[in-house]
C-alpha cells in the first residue's frame, strides 16, 4: 500500500513525516509513506519554527481557483512520474488539494477510476470557491466562519501563543460545537453555512476516507464540513480533542492507527 502524503501550508514533507510518526510505528511494515515537498517555498506556519527548522514549502501559492488548478498540475505531473499511489494521506492545506481534486476529477470523469483508491484527511477542508465552482450553495455565513476561523489558527498557532500558553493555547475553538460532535446538525439541517442534505451522492467523494480533527482546532469547522462530501457508507471520523495538529498521545496514535488501517482495509476488500 502506496500512501501520497501532502503537507500543511509553511511545512514540509520532512516535518510531515515526523508530524505522523508515532501512529505510522503501529502500521504494518508494508505501508510505504511518500513524503513530498510543494513546489514552492514558504515562510513557517504559525508556530512551527519553535519546533522545526526550515526550509519550508506550499503546496500552491494562493487560495484562488487558478492557484488550485497550477498545484493540481504540478501534483498530476509527480503522480504520473511517481506513482501509482494505492491512497493519500494529508494535513491542513494538503487535504484542501487532495480533496478539491478527488471532487473536481469525479464531476470531470465520473467513469473513470478515482485518483486514489482511499485517502486520510487530518485537520483540513475543501475551499469553499471550489465547493461553489461545482454548484454548491455557499453562504455568507459559511464564508464569514471561514474567514474568522483561519485568523483565529493563525492567532492560537502562533510562536507567542505557545510560550504564553503552550497546550493550553488551544481554546475551545469560535463556537459551542458540542452539537455538530453529537448531531452533525444544527436546527435548520445546516452544517456550518452548509445546506448538506442537497448534497447529491454523485458530488461526494467515493472512495473509503478517514477524518482527523480536533475540537479545539479554529479549522474544526472546515473538516466537518469536508466529511459531509465523503460517502458517509465508507467514511470514518475521529475527533482526537485537541487544535490544529496530530497529538503523540498512546491512545490517539492507536486509534488513527486502527482507522488507517480500517481504510486500506476497505479500499482493498475484493482485489
Amino acid at each position: 500500500m502506496r500512501f501520497l502524503c501532502l503537507h500543511g501550508k509553511g511545512t514540509s514533507g520532512r516535518i510531515f513525516k515526523s508530524q505522523t510518526a508515532t501512529f505510522r510505528k503501529l502500521l504494518p511494515d508494508t505501508y510505504e509513506f511518500d513524503f513530498v515537498n510543494g513546489p514552492f517555498s514558504d515562510g513557517p506556519a504559525a508556530g512551527i519554527d519553535l519546533f522545526h527548522p526550515p526550509p519550508y514549502y506550499k503546496l500552491y501559492e494562493h487560495l484562488t481557483l487558478e492557484s488550485l488548478q497550477q498545484g493540481y498540475k504540478w501534483l498530476l505531473a509527480y503522480i504520473n512520474e511517481n506513482g501509482p499511489y494505492d491512497a493519500v494521506m494529508c494535513f491542513s492545506q494538503g487535504c484542501s488539494m487532495a480533496s478539491s481534486l478527488l471532487l473536481y476529477n469525479q464531476s470531470l470523469y465520473p467513469n473513470s477510476p478515482p485518483l486514489f483508491k482511499a485517502a486520510i484527511f487530518i485537520c483540513g477542508g475543501v475551499p469553499l470557491d471550489v465547493l461553489a465552482s461545482l454548484g454548491v450553495e455557499v453562504t455568507a455565513e459559511a464564508r464569514d466562519l471561514d474567514r474568522s476561523s483561519k485568523v483565529a489558527l493563525q492567532q492560537q498557532a502562533s510562536t507567542e501563543a505557545i510560550l504564553r500558553n503552550g497546550r493550553e493555547r488551544w481554546g475551545s475553538g469560535l463556537n459551542d460545537y458540542s452539537t455538530y460532535q453529537t448531531e452533525g446538525f444544527d436546527k435548520r439541517g445546516m452544517v456550518f453555512g452548509i445546506d448538506v442534505a442537497r448534497i447529491p451522492r454523485q458530488m461526494k467523494i467515493q472512495i473509503p476516507t478517514v477524518h482527523v480533527y480536533g475540537a479545539k482546532d479554529p479549522r474544526f469547522p472546515a473538516s466537518i464540513t469536508m466529511a459531509q462530501f465523503c460517502d458517509e457508507t465508507v467514511r470514518r471520523t475521529f475527533d482526537h480533542g485537541g487544535g490544529h495538529e496530530i497529538p503523540r498521545k498512546r491512545d490517539v496514535s492507536k486509534t488513527i492507527a486502527e482507522l488507517v488501517e480500517w481504510c486500506v482495509l476497505m479500499a482493498t476488500e475484493g482485489e
